[in-house]
């Protein structure tokens, strides 16, 4: 039997990157592309020990064992005795499942007749295929639901000061509620871009302390508007709130350009 090393290799790396895809899935993991795909080289090289009788010590049970766990850590990291146990459970589970398949269509295998047409199809390919076509779809259709969820948090908000007005798409941030000490209002941290002209006078700036979840701190320059409006789906609120200036873009895509605390609403 002729075996080409090079496809042995492309079709494992898809197969270990598609067990460890679903791995992290039903466990709902953290999934990090560029991990998994570092695991998954290891492990399509590590096939080559397979067919090269002076690797065969590397093949024995045991081994494969290691290899399986060295791939789980690079793909998610320690996360603990039990939980990377349940992953590598899960892991092996899945690998014995879909070699079970793979060897019951391998003794079952037919062509298919379509008129003039005879089409043979190699289990591998079909196999390849079809994982390749459910992580696009799930990829796709977690990127659908992300953007949906991200599309209800999103507020317009108009901020008026010293006579003018402002509108901005914003983005309402669960977690933050940042508050300005001296007076307590709730913090809306704006994108520098919005307020390009503003001139702020000594005297009415504000300085909001922060701290991010590195345990970074520093802080960002401020002022009280006029008045700010939000609207809520159809309702419009008004509230107090000091306007935070962001040097950073805050949104990658371009979405929003300002973050609501959670005191705003």
């Amino acid at each position: 039997m002729i075996i080409y090393i090079d496809l042995l290799i492309l079709i494992n790396l898809i197969v270990d990157f598609f067990l460890l895809y679903i791995t992290g899935r039903t466990l709902k993991l953290k999934i990090k592309f560029k991990f998994m795909f570092l695991a998954a080289s290891i492990g399509s090289i590590y096939t080559i020990t397979l067919i090269y009788p002076n690797l065969e010590f590397f093949s024995a049970f045991y081994f494969k064992i290691i290899v399986s766990i060295a791939l789980i850590y690079i793909s998610f990291g320690n996360k603990g005795f039990i939980t990377n146990l349940k992953i590598v459970s899960v892991f092996i589970l899945y690998s014995m499942l879909l070699a079970g398949l793979c060897i019951f269509i391998q003794y079952n295998k037919y062509s298919y007749v379509d008129g003039p047409v005879i089409i043979n199809f190699s289990y591998q390919w079909l196999f390849t295929s079809l994982m390749i076509l459910y992580m696009v779809i799930d990829r796709l259709l977690v990127y659908v639901k992300d953007r949906n969820r991200l599309s209800t948090l999103i507020y317009s908000v108009d901020i008026v000061f010293k006579n003018k007005c402002k509108t901005v798409r914003a983005f309402l941030d669960t977690g933050n509620e940042l508050r300005e000490p001296v007076t307590n209002l709730p913090v809306i941290i704006v994108e520098s871009s919005v307020f390009k002209n503003i001139n702020l006078e000594e005297d009415s700036k504000f300085y909001i302390p922060y701290r991010v979840i590195n345990g970074e701190i520093g802080k960002l320059q401020g002022f009280k508007a006029d008045a700010v409006r939000i609207n809520l789906g159809g309702e419009i609120k008004y509230r107090e709130a000091v306007i935070a200036i962001c040097q950073q873009k805050l949104s990658e895509l371009g979405d929003y350009h300002a973050l609501l605390s959670r005191g705003v609403i």
